[in-house]
């Protein structure tokens, strides 16, 4: 009677740790499938929005009719130092901090984003797992070629796209080394 009723425990503690692994595991997914919809939607918004030649802070301040004196006082500071943040912003140097206080200064709000450079963040996520299967299976393939074990294997391709596949679902810790 003791030894079924401590199998039963075993099985129960199992089966709910594997079922509270699973429930985090699907809740990991969700909360990346949320941010990956959020990422895609931030890229396909600002696909259209570049950069200004000059900036955003000379385009802003052209667009609403503040010169940088003006500015300046309302940063409480030199409008030399506005000519500064220009050129800073220019050259990619500007601190985001500084960006935001000039632009809700001019009555604006920063917005900023990471997007992928081209398509929807899920591939860059399956070029990943591509890279990692390839190095995968052409190890396997280095072995089972010294083994002379190669015969009726599927093409690589194949091979590289299923094992992504996996890849993918499992969600390993080490996706990206």
């Amino acid at each position: 009677m003791l030894i079924v009723t401590f199998c039963h425990i075993l099985a129960w503690r199992y089966f709910h740790e594997s079922n509270l692994i699973g429930w985090q595991m699907s809740v990991s997914r969700a909360k990346q499938r949320q941010a990956q919809d959020r990422v895609n939607q931030a890229a396909t918004l600002i696909k259209s929005v570049a950069k200004p030649f000059g900036g955003w802070i000379a385009t802003f301040q052209e667009a609403i009719g503040m010169n940088a004196p003006a500015l300046a006082e309302r940063l409480g500071i030199s409008r030399n130092n506005i000519y500064a943040a220009i050129q800073t912003e220019q050259a990619g140097t500007i601190s985001v901090n500084q960006l935001e206080k000039i632009a809700e200064a001019m009555g604006g709000r920063l917005v900023y984003a990471i997007i992928p450079r081209e398509g929807p963040v899920e591939e860059i996520v399956l070029a990943q797992a591509r890279s990692k299967a390839r190095r995968i299976i052409q190890r396997t393939r280095a072995h089972m070629a010294l083994e002379e074990q190669t015969e009726g294997l599927r093409s690589e391709t194949q091979m590289v796209e299923e094992l992504a596949a996996d890849i993918i679902r499992e969600g390993r810790r080490d996706f990206w080394q």
